[in-house]
C-alpha cells in the first residue's frame, strides 16, 4: 500500500481542532453518508452493529492517516466495492482544513491528504489496559510515544531489530560467541525507551488522579512503571549493563533476553490493591477511562493541538452518576467529543447533537412521540 502523510504543523497550546463534516463512501456499512458534527458533544446512537463505531473509524482514519481496527485497510471497503473513501472539512485554530483518505482495493493501494493529527480514542479492548497482558500496556505507550517522539520510534524499531538477533545468538550455539556484540546498541536504545516511558507516567499520572476522582470519588489511583527484568529502576548504562551480566548464565540456559524494557509492565493499583486481583469491571473500565483521557492533555501538551476525543460503547457499563460525570468532563465549549451509545439517554444540560445509526444510514434523532 502507498501512503502520502504530513504531519502537522504546531500550533498555539490553546489551539482547539474540530470536524464539522464527515462524508463516507463504500467503508464498511456505510453505503453513503454525510454527518454534521457539533462542535462541542455528538452521540451516535442505535442498536449494536448498526455503523457507529465504523463512523468512529472513519474519523480515526482521517485524522490519524491508519486505521485502529486492521492493518489491511482494504478490509474496510464495503463489500462489492472497488473503492472506499473519506472526507472530512473542519478546522485547527480557527483555520480551514481538509482532509482526504482513499483505500483502492486491486491493486492494494491508499492514500491520504491532510495533516496527521492527534486523536484520543477510547473503545472496549481497552478496559484490558488495567488487566490484560503487560504487552498491552507496553503497546498502550509506544502508541502514545512513537508518532510524536522521532527518536522514541527510531529506538523502539532498532531496539526490537537487534533483540531479535540477539536472541536467536542465544538459541544457536554457533553463534554464542556473537551475543555480546548486540548489547551495547541494545542498552544504548533500551536506556531511551525506558526514560521516555518513566517520564511520560510521571507526566500522565496526576492528570488520570485527577480525572479519576472525578469519576470516581473516594478511590485513590496509582501507577507506575515496572522495568523489566530489574527491581529497580535503571538510571544509567553502568546499571543496565551489571543487570545484563548478573543474568548472564540464566540468559544462556533459557535462550532469550531476560533484561530490557520488552519485559516492562505498567502496574495500576486503586486504594493500594492491584487491580488485576481485585478490580470490578466498572473500576476497570474507569480506570482506562481516566487513563486514556489523561492521554488527551499529555497530547495536548505535546503537540499544541486540543485532540478529539472518541468514545465507543464506553457509557453501557457505567452507572449514572459516572456516566454524567464522564460527559460533563469532557463536554466543554473548547473540546470536540463523539461518542456512541445504544440509546439516546438524558443529558439535557449537557445540549448534545444526536444522531442515529441505522444499517449505515445516519439522520438526525427523532425521538418518539410521547403518550399522553
Amino acid at each position: 500500500m502507498r501512503s502520502t502523510v504530513t504531519w502537522c504543523c504546531r500550533f498555539d497550546n490553546s489551539s482547539k481542532m474540530a470536524i464539522n463534516v464527515l462524508d463516507v463512501s463504500a467503508f464498511r456499512n456505510i453505503g453513503r453518508a454525510q454527518v454534521e458534527f457539533s462542535p462541542r458533544l455528538t452521540l451516535l446512537v442505535g442498536s449494536n452493529g448498526q455503523g457507529k463505531t465504523n463512523l468512529l473509524e472513519a474519523v480515526y482514519v482521517l485524522l490519524q492517516g491508519r486505521d485502529f481496527r486492521t492493518a489491511q485497510e482494504r478490509e474496510a471497503i464495503q463489500e462489492g466495492e472497488p473503492v472506499a473513501w473519506l472526507q472530512a472539512t473542519g478546522e485547527i485554530q480557527g483555520r480551514p482544513e481538509t482532509w482526504r483518505h482513499r483505500i483502492q482495493r486491486q491493486p492494494s493501494r491508499r492514500t491520504h491528504q491532510g495533516p496527521v493529527v492527534p486523536v484520543v480514542l477510547f473503545s472496549p479492548d481497552d478496559v484490558y489496559l488495567a488487566k490484560g497482558s503487560p504487552e498491552r500496556r507496553r503497546r498502550f505507550l509506544d502508541l502514545l510515544l512513537a508518532p510524536h517522539d522521532r527518536h522514541y520510534a527510531r529506538s523502539i524499531r532498532a531496539y526490537h531489530r537487534l533483540l531479535l538477533q540477539r536472541n536467536r545468538a542465544l538459541k544457536e550455539a554457533a553463534l554464542q560467541t556473537v551475543v555480546d556484540d548486540f548489547t551495547p546498541l541494545l542498552v544504548k536504545e533500551g536506556l531511551y525507551i525506558w526514560q521516555r516511558r518513566r517520564e511520560t507516567l510521571a507526566a500522565l499520572l496526576p492528570l488520570a488522579m485527577a480525572i479519576h476522582s472525578q469519576l470516581a470519588p473516594g478511590e485513590a489511583l496509582e501507577t507506575a512503571l515496572k522495568f523489566g527484568g530489574s527491581l529497580e529502576p535503571i538510571a544509567d548504562e553502568g546499571s543496565y549493563y551489571q543487570l545484563i551480566n548478573a543474568r548472564r548464565g540464566e540468559e544462556r540456559a533459557r535462550q532469550t533476553t531476560l533484561v530490557g524494557p520488552h519485559r516492562d509492565d505498567v502496574v495500576f493499583r486503586l486504594n493500594q490493591r492491584d487491580t488485576t486481583l481485585y478490580a470490578s469491571q466498572g473500576q476497570l473500565r474507569t480506570l482506562a477511562l481516566s487513563t486514556k483521557l489523561a492521554t488527551h492533555r499529555w497530547l495536548w501538551n505535546e503537540t499544541g493541538i486540543r485532540p478529539i476525543i472518541l468514545l465507543d460503547d464506553v457509557l453501557s457499563e457505567l452507572d449514572s452518576a459516572r456516566r454524567e460525570a464522564l460527559l460533563a468532563a469532557v463536554s466543554t465549549t473548547e473540546q470536540q467529543t463523539i461518542v456512541t451509545d445504544t440509546e439516546p439517554r438524558s443529558y439535557a444540560s449537557l445540549e448534545p447533537k444526536i444522531l442515529h445509526v441505522e444499517r449505515g444510514d445516519v439522520r438526525a434523532w427523532n425521538p418518539p412521540p410521547t403518550r399522553a
